[in-house]
């Protein structure tokens, strides 16, 4: 208990004696996030870079634990190829995050690095090739390693996602990490236990200054590398026999970041969007839009990750499996009643559940009926979107379009909203669709997005795309006259159109099937 203890102390201070030196690094270095008035709205500039002090903590802290202890030392030596193994991922994702944090990467770029860092795990030896379900053990097999790499990219990803307000992906990781330290030394996974105690007590050490208001952030090092830590260690401290993993416990203590993106990707899916677009309609988005403060959705997404963490501690204590599934579905199930997240995704696949079941059962439509699949989704704001979607659908109809998406993010005026419409008698012939993907720009700021597709099948092209830019023209004015804010401007608001001032919708980038493919 001495050296538990000992561990998370000797992390918590040298992360609280790096945070600052690492912080000048970042200010000299530049590797700042700055507020851009649309999706970063926090009031300055800030440093970035928090997980190198919180990586640089964890491996002083192990490395104290082993050097103070022969037990430990043992323990280490024994598992000295997994230790090698998440440490050189842990410093794989730091690099990663840090390159990104500074320059920017693609969706796809830091993806790839997920999956290098995430396979350097995997060889160390972290596979599970067994899962037990209320009992059952069920055998993966040929599917061992794919869905271990899934495990632990979901993980990477789950933090990273919720890492959008002061202290929160901090805070959570705190949380995570003492679960699964209970968890680890209820059974019997000593290494385990010590590991998330000095990942606990760097991320305690950094939320110091991390707190709000925040003086640094983690950024993409450093949720990507609790992300990894945490994703490792839940399936070691779940180990019943080798490579044989308990699944509720670890599914619990991960519900709530877990569910956070599960919902951004049904969100993203059926909006029409792709999965590496942002938004703002994440938990801590949503609860913001509830009218919470910083400090009151730390209460509130902290206490949602205790009540899923008891619930897998006492799984695991009980031996019931029941107990960590139950807090699972309690916690979803307060969070979609309330309304207070996941609604809007729900609704959407419910929405898309009973047009495919429409559609496979003639029965249910008249045949002659236009069965055109038209979804919308207002996931915040006020301003009259609906008017706007109509005047696009019904555009839409009278040029034979096949498709048309609109996507509006204006987190500074507080509006999110969108809508995809689709023609259910379109052609399939892909050699003869046409795609354009529109930018909808308010002073070089995007603001949104419009994707329309058609037939050129029996169309001049070329006169289509006239009538095209021709019909655009009304749908321009009209969004304009949304995005006017008159008297409920504020100095910290995005800047919207003055009188006769235009939305800029670019010269329509008409591209071929190999570019833009829904």
């Amino acid at each position: 208990m001495k050296l538990l203890f000992g561990t998370f102390l000797t992390a918590f201070v040298a992360c609280l004696l790096l945070t600052p030196w690492v912080r000048g690094l970042a200010r000299r270095w530049n590797i700042v996030d700055h507020p851009n008035e649309h999706r970063k709205l926090h009031k300055e500039a800030t440093p970035l870079g928090g997980g190198v002090a919180v990586l640089i903590a964890f491996v002083i802290a192990t490395m104290a634990a082993v050097f103070c202890s022969d037990s430990q030392r043992s323990q280490v030596t024994s598992n000295a190829i997994f230790l090698a193994g998440m440490l050189s991922s842990a410093t794989v994702l730091c690099l990663i995050g840090l390159v990104d944090d500074r320059f920017g990467l693609r969706g796809r770029q830091k993806l790839a690095g997920q999956v290098v860092a995430a396979m350097i795990l995997l060889a160390s030896g972290l596979i599970i090739q067994r899962v037990q379900i209320f009992g059952v053990m069920f055998e993966l097999g040929v599917l061992s390693a794919p869905l271990t790499l899934f495990w632990i990219l979901g993980a990477i990803n789950a933090v990273n996602l919720l890492d959008g307000m002061d202290g929160l992906a901090t805070s959570i990781g705190i949380i995570l990490s003492l679960a699964i330290a209970v968890m680890a030394s209820l059974t019997g996974h000593v290494t385990e236990a010590f590991l998330a105690l000095a990942l606990a007590g760097s991320l305690t050490g950094f939320l110091v200054y991390n707190r709000p208001p925040a003086s640094i952030f983690l950024g993409d090092a450093g949720s990507m590398i609790i992300g990894l830590v945490l994703g490792a260690l839940a399936i070691r401290s779940s180990l019943k026999g080798p490579a044989s993993v308990v699944l509720a416990a670890p599914t619990a203590i991960w519900a709530v970041p877990v569910f956070d993106v599960a919902m951004a990707i049904l969100r993203r899916k059926l909006t029409g969007r792709s999965l590496y677009v942002t938004d703002r309609g994440h938990l801590h988005h949503s609860l913001q839009q509830h009218g919470f403060s910083d400090r009151k959705i730390l209460l509130v997404v902290g206490a949602l990750c205790c009540v899923t963490a008891v619930g897998a501690a006492l799984s695991v204590y009980m031996k019931d499996e029941l107990l960590a599934y139950a807090a699972i579905v309690a916690v979803c199930s307060v969070l979609i009643v309330t309304r207070l997240f996941g609604r809007h995704e729900c609704v959407l696949l419910g929405k898309r559940v009973l047009g495919l079941v429409k559609s496979l059962t003639p029965s249910f439509s008249d045949k002659n009926a236009r069965t055109d699949h038209n979804v919308q989704t207002r996931l915040c704001g006020t301003r009259q979107w609906e008017d706007l979607w109509e005047m696009l659908t019904t555009y839409a109809e009278r040029l034979d379009l096949d498709s048309i998406h609109l996507n509006v993010s204006l987190p500074g005026m507080g509006e999110e909203f969108h809508a995809s419409w689709r023609r259910r008698d379109a052609e399939m012939n892909e050699a003869k669709i046409w795609r354009s993907d529109i930018p909808l720009l308010v002073r070089d700021m995007a603001v949104g997005r419009l994707r329309l597709s058609g037939t050129s099948e029996n169309v001049n092209i070329f006169e289509a795309m006239s009538d095209l830019i021709a019909g655009l023209r009304p749908v321009e004015a009209h969004l304009s006259d949304l995005l006017e804010l008159g008297s409920e401007a504020t100095a910290n608001d995005i800047h919207t159109p003055e009188a006769g001032e235009r939305v800029l919708i670019p010269a329509l980038d008409v591209s071929a099937k190999e570019q833009h493919h829904d």
